[in-house]
């Protein structure tokens, strides 16, 4: 076993131990289990500080031992930090990277991983978990980076299952190099509460925009962008009067696979941490058939404050999915809610109105979907609770939050959906 001095001169000028330094408040933290393992320290840097302001537990895998390869004693440090992140109720960020594991170790290592693993599972829900991928994760390591709530990769990153197989694209946040990874690991921690029971970390300092569209509804400079692969949606963190909200904004096209995972992963998230949801609508549907009930059941399993705003169209399943549950709806001036697609819903209410010359069949055809489908029609019928003006979105969104902020809403006791 090294002792002190030994550990001390070999942590001097240690790759993961700068990574932590350079993720730390002040580079300040307090290393844990430093002497663990037979003859190495264990191939991961494991310990607990603070990020502006937040105690968090961080591991960072050492490149330089034994190739960062996972053994049973690492499993063993990060089981040891996971229990503490656990019991103080923290979140845990990892830094990810190695070659492989120590196959040598056989079975030992395998259940190893496997408490590792399912501790790493118990957690989700209970404290944020944030996976950072600075060079290859392969194999079960690949395993317990997946597992976090977001992934932040580098261009250069490697998450798979295999050394062979196709990287993994499940990456929230993507950065150039290993220095902007970590600070956009220390930009999300800010806007992440510290356990399930804790309020998310609030802003002093406010600056409004100047309200012209949905997004500028919120705190200047405050949209963190997440998931870039949704083609049809964006979803995102971003604050309102220094309060943090998760964003999910459609943008007119059809919802496909990809918008769908990602928009009900982050609602599931946001719910699990109480964080308040605000949808932005914009889309005539989704792809398939399963992707419209994945997001139904998210939203409506979902029982944080949730906002909905129908920015521009709210047709049949994505009205039922993103409106329906909604705590407060509303609409801007120009929005439409329609069963069907619009124009298709006039032709067949117009019926033989339309048995006119086309183009006074566009003009029927456009003052039923201007008034009939209008978002003043829709809040005369219920269907929605308020139409507001794009420059007093801001103050409407405000005043929604403020008030559902004591909302009180309990799930049906059941162990988990099946959907």
């Amino acid at each position: 076993m090294s002792n002190n001095s030994e550990i001390k001169a070999r942590l001097a000028d240690n790759k993961a131990v700068a990574t932590l330094e350079q993720f730390f408040d002040g580079g300040v933290f307090t290393e844990v289990n430093a002497a663990f393992g037979e003859g190495s320290l264990a191939e991961a840097v494991c310990g607990y500080g603070y990020v502006d302001g937040m105690a968090v537990c961080a591991f960072c895998q050492d490149i330089t031992e034994a190739s960062g390869a996972m053994s049973t004693a690492q499993a063993k440090k990060l089981t040891y930090i996971y229990e503490l992140a656990l019991k103080i109720g923290a979140p845990v960020v990892g830094f990810y990277n190695s070659k492989g594991a120590r196959i040598s170790e056989g079975n030992m290592l395998l259940d190893a991983l496997s408490k590792l693993l399912s501790l790493s599972s118990k957690l989700s829900g209970v404290v944020p978990q944030v996976s950072v991928i600075l060079g290859d994760c392969v194999g079960t390591t690949a395993l317990l980076a997946s597992n976090a709530d977001f992934v932040i990769k580098t261009e250069e990153a490697k998450l798979a299952l295999d050394a062979n197989a196709k990287p993994c694209d499940c990456g929230a946040i993507l950065a150039k190099d290993e220095a902007e990874a970590i600070e956009k690991a220390k930009a999300l921690i800010t806007y992440l509460p510290s356990n399930n029971l804790a309020l998310t970390p609030s802003a002093l300092d406010v600056e409004a925009n100047a309200a012209s569209d949905f997004v500028s509804a919120f705190d200047a400079n405050t949209v963190l962008d997440l998931y870039k692969d949704g083609e049809a949606s964006s979803v995102y963190f971003a604050r309102l009067e220094g309060n943090v909200a998760g964003v999910v904004e459609t943008k007119g096209d059809i919802l496909q696979k990809a918008d769908v995972k990602n928009i009900t992963k982050f609602v599931k998230f946001c719910d699990a941490f109480s964080i308040p949801v605000i949808t932005a609508v914009d889309s005539e549907g989704f792809k398939c058939l399963g992707g419209a009930k994945k997001a139904l059941s998210a939203y409506s399993e979902a029982t944080t404050p949730k906002v909905s705003v129908i920015k521009g169209k709210a047709v049949g399943a994505v009205y039922l999915a993103m409106v329906g549950s909604a705590d407060v709806s509303v609409a801007l001036e120009n929005a439409t809610v329609s069963p069907i697609k619009a124009e298709a819903a006039a032709y067949i209410m117009l019926g033989d109105k339309l048995s006119v010359p086309v183009a006074e069949q566009d003009k029927l055809i456009e003052e039923f979907i201007s008034t009939e489908l209008s978002a003043i029609n829709g809040a005369k019928n219920g269907y929605i609770n308020d139409v507001v003006a794009v420059e007093n979105l801001r103050a409407r969104l405000i005043s929604a939050l403020d008030i559902l902020s004591s909302k009180r809403e309990t799930a049906l006791p059941k162990k988990h959906t099946t959907i």
